[in-house]
């Protein structure tokens, strides 16, 4: 289905919200989008709504685990927080928790599954 960013200049994060079944190539083209925006807005943290996301990938296995390897290749700066409101589908649930793993164990910065953007926000203030 796709994903939308939007930038909270008020909270100073970039709300990334993606929504039905995801594509490799738009997990991708997310990615560049992403670099721009923080070449456009500055360092900014990053809320990411999973909630409405239906797959990832098609549910393949490999695919998620590829997504996740090839995030370092992005340059993603280690210093900028993510908050991650996961899928409410429980397989898309998983293959995101398995996706961010991967990510993580190659050096991903940090990350933290939240409830909601208010709860990103306290994070974001605490951390």
């Amino acid at each position: 289905m796709g994903f939308e960013f939007h930038v909270n200049d008020v909270d100073r994060v970039v709300v990334i919200e993606l929504a039905g079944d995801i594509s490799e190539t738009e997990v991708v083209e997310m990615r560049a989008r992403t670099i721009d925006l923080l070449a456009e807005v500055g360092p900014r943290d990053f809320v990411v709504d999973m909630s409405a996301v239906a797959s990832i990938a098609g549910q393949k296995t490999f695919a998620a685990y590829e997504l996740g390897k090839d995030f370092r290749k992005i340059d993603f700066p280690v210093s900028v927080k993510t908050a991650i409101i996961l899928p409410i589908s429980p397989s898309a649930r998983r293959q995101a928790e398995f996706l961010h793993t991967v990510e993580l164990n190659r050096g991903r910065g940090l990350l933290k599954y939240v409830a909601n953007y208010d709860d990103a926000l306290r994070w974001f203030r605490s951390a």
